[in-house]
């Protein structure tokens, strides 16, 4: 056993000695694809940040009639789709009073 260890050393220790020269540009080509990796998850979770905020804006609920300001429910005629993503596309929408006003200021 202890000859198998010996002999596993010895090639490590070549093959060490054989990548020497090598391993700058290893060591640079693994670097820099670790930084142009993390960039890329950096701009890809940015993009799907501001789809996701788009989509999210796009909810009509906070300016309808049927809205509440109660915790309990929070629209009348759909409250269990009300501020949520399915609520995008409502048919029952109704711009609320304040919405008019606020229409008709510009």
């Amino acid at each position: 056993m202890d000859q198998v260890m010996q002999l596993a050393f010895v090639l490590l220790a070549k093959f060490a000695i054989w990548l020497r020269p090598f391993l700058p540009t290893i060591c640079f080509v693994f670097v820099w694809g670790a930084i142009l990796l993390a960039t890329y998850n950096l701009f890809t979770g940015f993009r799907k940040g501001v789809e996701n905020v788009r989509r999210l804006h796009r909810i009509p609920c906070a300016g309808c009639q049927y809205a509440t300001n109660s915790h309990y429910i929070k629209c009348s005629l759909q409250p269990s789709v009300a501020f949520s993503e399915e609520a995008i596309d409502c048919s029952d929408f109704e711009p609320g009073v304040l919405q008019d006003l606020s229409d008709k200021a510009y």
